[in-house]
């Protein structure tokens, strides 16, 4: 099977994941590969990061900073990740919790934009999202699923980063990333973050600080190393291209992050083409 389960867990810290508060994902980590000195992009908000994993460019190159559909006009000067695996004729999906009409509208634009062809909106806490996700991935469909977990940060916005609630909502998301993987079959599942928060300002994540910056950054699977640490500098721009290079699928020239490679056994390092 040729399938990538990407989960993000909007907010999450890499000091809230702790064997006591999330077992799964503290277990995923210690037996497979884990980077320990992982960058979001910046400004480290939700809008710029999701754009980032949706077209492999930094804010600087994409210009989406805002919520909004403005960024459609910028698609034609980009190659979305999303398109790049419709064009291998591999499924493109999105699961994500409740949203209001008007949300939906905004969002299933932007995925559709972006190359998405399926969007799934389910679930007031993430366990009820994975559930929705869990049985998507039953038809072992080749392509990408991406989940979005926003229970942390909502959390965290409402209480502040590391509050009780907010350790809560951390042990919520574990919840379900626990239940992902024993749905997720053979599939690579990357499991990160899109912000930290709390570094300057409780309730916040947006100023440039090493809280607001810093991010976890798990990959499992069949072809992942064992009990692998990764201590050199990662980026969340190295997500898209190795999600493209894990399928087979090359790896535009454009994208401005760099394969994992360190994350795969030797069978599976080989350089991805640039075109």
């Amino acid at each position: 099977m040729r399938r990538v389960v990407l989960i993000l867990a909007d907010g999450l810290r890499p000091d809230a994941v702790t064997a006591a508060r999330m077992p799964s994902l503290s277990q995923l980590g210690r037996e497979y590969a884990r980077a320990i000195n992982v960058r979001t992009v910046r400004p480290s908000s939700t809008v710029a990061a999701l754009a980032s994993l949706a077209t492999g460019v930094a804010p600087e190159t994409h210009g989406l900073v805002n919520p909004g559909l403005e960024f459609l006009t910028r698609l034609g000067t980009l190659r979305p990740l999303g398109r790049e695996l419709s064009r291998e004729r591999l499924r493109v999906a999105v699961v994500a919790g409740e949203m209001n009409r008007a949300a939906r509208a905004v969002a299933g634009s932007l995925a559709a934009a972006a190359g998405a062809k399926h969007l799934v909106a389910a679930g007031r806490r993430a366990r009820e999202t994975a559930v929705a996700a869990a049985k998507l991935l039953t038809d072992d469909q080749d392509g990408l699923v991406m989940v979005y977990l926003p229970d942390c940060d909502r959390a965290g916005h409402a209480f502040g980063w590391m509050s009780a609630p907010y350790l809560t909502a951390a042990s919520e998301v574990d919840t379900a990333i626990g239940m992902l993987a024993e749905s997720a079959g053979d599939s690579l599942m990357i499991i990160l973050a899109d912000h930290g928060g709390g570094g300057v300002h409780a309730t916040e994540h947006d100023e440039p600080h090493v809280l607001n910056d810093a991010i976890p950054l798990v990959l499992a699977g069949p072809h992942v190393r064992r009990h692998r640490v990764i201590a050199e500098r990662t980026s969340l721009l190295d997500v898209p291209p190795t999600i493209l290079w894990s399928l087979g699928v090359t790896v535009p020239a454009c994208y401005e992050g760099t394969v994992i490679h360190q994350a795969f056994a030797p069978a599976r390092t080989v350089e991805a083409v640039a075109v």
